[in-house]
């Protein structure tokens, strides 16, 4: 009976290992690297389609404050009753229009019209025309010589609208990096899995064989029993550990076909490649303080401190304009001895001055703009301080574990030449059963160690990508290539 037991048991775990290997090994499982996966992240997540629509509705600014050079036009008119210089009642229609625009160098131009009629109940004089019309065209030119001189209002609203470009793409870059750091993540830990369920799927396979030959030596009377139970005690093991690591396989997986788009249960092959050229420390560091998105925002802000130091700085100026008007004057209508009709030209030139005479707050709002630049400033070197470490960190890190994986491979390698070693001894009644044991435990822990090591090392060469902006294509991005349908 307890044989039967037996048997039924190498049968059932037999049909285990090769389910397993169907579900793992199958023909139409696809290969993808961690580069396959982020493509397939940025091409599917929802948060994508927010980022574009953020960006492009950033990019309206600039519009908004283009508009402040467009042309405005103006019109106004009315009716009224009143009484005039000689205390004579009149009724009188006024209409008038104007267009105007002020220029990127924040001269203005205005053109306006204006036309009056009045009838009077009686004239003071019969040379006056009653009613009469009156009519005038002006051209008036400002320039401004000190508070406005330049249109600062529209040269710092450029340099605003483009910062806040800037921080919104910077914002949405550190964003889709916190996707793509999650999914870094959630990649090398199902790598490390996959890997694991490999490697007991291969110490199952050497405990298959090794329990075959022990339990034909038993059929020889050439081994004991216990030595049988101790490979079957082994071969359990190892299938238990087979059968949890498939649950962790699941759930993991499931999470990250969530990223992906993909269907819960949709099964691929992790590609773990640890061939990447490592880049200078100094150079590293370059081109990370160049492209991070903390750095980047940091900086759109000091831009919009700076035009907010200007703008402070033109409004505590005085007001100084000078303004050139030339025109033309038309009046018609009937008098006692006929009717009239005068025009005549006018012009002239005159200095607008205006002066506060309370500084304080202009004084304040500068040094607040000031404050609030050398706080960025602060800021910026903080951020490179943690910079440097993480990229010193992950440098490090790397030559390591390239160390590390290279002693790895040779213990790995010893390992199986000691398990092919003892089983040969173990054939001509050299060894027992609990040196191959110990033997086949050193070889799982050499193979697991060096596996964990290759995925360690590439893990740091994508995190070190990220950080160099390398491994997604960030234009893409700004350029609305991500998020469409």
């Amino acid at each position: 009976m307890k044989r039967f037991l037996l048997i039924l048991l190498v049968v059932i775990s037999a049909s285990s290992l090769m389910l397993v290997s169907a579900n793992l090994r199958a023909a139409d499982v696809q290969k993808r690297s961690v580069q396959d996966v982020i493509h397939l992240v940025l091409k599917n997540y929802p948060t994508l389609k927010i980022a574009r629509l953020e960006i492009d509705r950033a990019r309206q600014e600039f519009a908004k404050i283009e508009s402040q050079l467009g042309w405005i036009a103006s019109a106004q008119t009315g009716i009224s009753r009143d009484v005039g210089a000689f205390n004579i009642p009149s009724e009188r229609f006024d209409v008038a229009a104007g267009i105007g625009s002020t220029q990127d160098s924040g001269h203005a131009v205005e053109l306006t019209g204006q036309y009056s009629y009045e009838d009077g109940e009686s004239v003071a004089f019969p040379s006056i025309a009653n009613p009469s019309e009156r009519a005038a065209l002006d051209l008036n030119y400002r320039i401004p010589l000190a508070q406005g001189e330049d249109n600062p209002s529209y040269q710092q609203g450029l340099v605003s609208a483009e910062a806040g470009l800037e921080t919104t793409e910077a914002s949405r870059i550190k964003q889709i990096d916190a996707l793509v750091q999650q999914t870094i993540s959630l990649y090398y830990d199902i790598s490390n899995t996959y890997m694991r369920i490999k490697d007991a799927d291969e110490a199952i396979r050497r405990a298959d064989r090794l329990y075959n030959f022990v339990k034909k030596n038993a059929g020889l009377g050439l081994s004991e029993s216990k030595d049988l139970l101790i490979v079957d005690a082994l071969r359990s093991a190892k299938i238990s550990d087979r059968d949890n690591l498939l649950i962790i396989w699941s759930q993991q997986r499931s999470g990250l076909n969530r990223l992906l788009g993909l269907e819960p249960n949709s099964d691929f092959e992790p590609v773990i490649s640890t061939k990447k050229n490592t880049p200078e420390r100094d150079a590293a560091l370059e081109q990370v303080y160049a492209i991070n998105p903390d750095i980047l925002i940091q900086i759109a802000q000091l831009k919009t401190a700076d035009a907010s130091i200007e703008l402070a700085n033109d409004a505590k100026k005085d007001k100084l304009d000078v303004v050139f008007s030339v025109g033309a004057r038309n009046t018609s209508g009937d008098t006692a001895t006929g009717s009239v009709s005068d025009s005549e030209w006018a012009g002239g030139a005159r200095l607008e001055y205006q002066f506060s005479l309370d500084q304080r707050g202009f004084d304040a709002g500068i040094y607040q703009a000031m404050l609030d630049k050398q706080t960025i400033e602060e800021e910026v070197a903080r951020i490179k301080r943690d910079l440097k470490y993480d990229v010193n960190g992950l440098l490090e890190q790397i030559a390591q574990n390239q160390i590390a994986a290279i002693s790895s491979k040779k213990r790995l390698t010893i390992e199986r030449k000691k398990v092919k070693e003892a089983f040969d001894r173990y054939r001509v009644g050299r060894a027992d059963t609990n040196e191959l044991i110990d033997n086949e435990n050193s070889l799982f822990l050499a193979s697991l160690l060096y596996e964990t090591r290759k995925i360690e090392l590439a893990r740091k060469h994508t995190e070190l990508a990220l950080l160099l902006g390398s491994l997604w294509d960030r234009q893409l991005l700004l350029d609305g290539g991500y998020g469409k349908n």
